[in-house]
């Protein structure tokens, strides 16, 4: 993977010169990657020179030449486009420049994957009440499945963990006197240490005094053979609680999934932030590390979905954040 540091240096071309190179810049003191970013911004330096500008002004002939369609282009390459230069007209506006900012309706078709199922806070209390629930079953296959769930869900919601990561959790990965838990070889083949509440560690620790096996390197959720919980196995569970708890579900593959509550977390830990004035392009950085992407375009995604989630708190994000907040898009994983 190319890293924008061992990269020379791209050339901004025209009036607007100093303006995108400054805008680069601000985006990756606060830790964005932004080449392709950059690229993009790069060739639309050098495509302005063909008009007539004012210093240090955006004009709406420009831009609408920018993002209009072009030949053979897919809905994707064409909104990416769109995306950089509404971020980087609400940059010139917020630091005092003349700027045309496009409207959604000129992006023309969004890139989709899915949309991921946000949990409401009510559904999560609902959800956490249908686990602490659980019976133990009598079901050799699974005979402590009612003291495993709640602490895998709780992984999940909790510190937004991915399934692979709770379920591959070995005992010496959940330091308890610390409350912090090592996530190993996860994806992209990255390790990281993930803070737990005192609560979440209080709850681990009371589990841990029920687990069976006494070998540090041994699963800290184990399944009945000794190896860790199957994805499926845990799905089959997620079902089961949801039914209990009341929550609908479009059936396989539509949702809610249990990934879902680690696009929850996120979702919610923005929500606080923004409600208790946080700033969050400096705690941005902190979400992507905690969540284990690769990339803070990946974490931006999560602004568009709170946005949404919360029409109360909608405004605010756009004034304060609007210039951040990505295109809809593939969701990372």
């Amino acid at each position: 993977m190319r890293d924008f540091y061992d990269s020379p240096p791209l050339a901004y071309y025209g009036v607007l010169a100093p303006l995108c190179s400054a805008f680069i810049a601000e985006k990756r003191a606060v830790g964005y990657d932004y080449q392709s970013e950059a690229e993009r911004l790069s060739n639309f330096s050098r495509f302005s020179e063909d008009f007539t500008i004012p210093v240090n002004t955006l004009s709406e002939e420009v831009v609408k030449a920018w993002i209009a369609p072009r030949p053979m282009e897919s809905d994707k390459t064409r909104y990416h486009r769109f995306s950089t230069m509404c971020q980087f007209a609400e940059y010139m506006v917020r630091v005092g420049y003349p700027a045309y900012i496009p409207s959604s309706t000129e992006a023309g078709k969004r890139h989709k994957s899915f949309v991921p199922y946000i949990f409401t806070h009510d559904e999560i209390q609902r959800f956490f009440k249908a686990v602490d629930a659980m019976q133990p079953t009598r079901r050799t296959s699974a005979p402590r499945r009612h003291l495993v769930m709640p602490v895998l869900f709780r992984l999940l919601y909790c510190c937004g963990l991915r399934v692979s990561e709770a379920t591959a959790l070995k005992g010496n990965d959940v330091e308890l006197n610390s409350g912090i838990l090592t996530i190993r070889d996860s994806k992209f083949g990255k390790s990281r240490y993930v803070p737990m509440s005192d609560e979440l560690t209080a709850f681990c620790s009371r589990y841990a005094e029920t687990r069976l096996v006494g070998v540090p390197d041994d699963w800290f959720l184990p399944a009945r053979d000794g190896g860790y919980y199957a994805s499926r196995s845990v799905y089959k569970a997620f079902r089961d609680l949801l039914w209990s708890a009341g929550i609908s579900h479009g059936g396989r593959g539509k949702g809610p999934r249990v990934h879902d509550l680690r696009h929850t977390f996120a979702v919610h830990c923005l929500q606080r932030w923004v409600e208790n004035g946080a700033d969050i392009t400096t705690a941005l950085p902190y979400l992507r590390d905690y969540l284990g992407h690769e990339h803070l375009s990946a974490t931006e995604q999560y602004l568009r979905m709170t946005a949404e989630a919360y029409p109360h708190i909608s405004s605010l994000m756009q004034q304060k954040y609007g210039y951040i907040i990505p295109a809809e898009e593939v969701v990372s994983r």
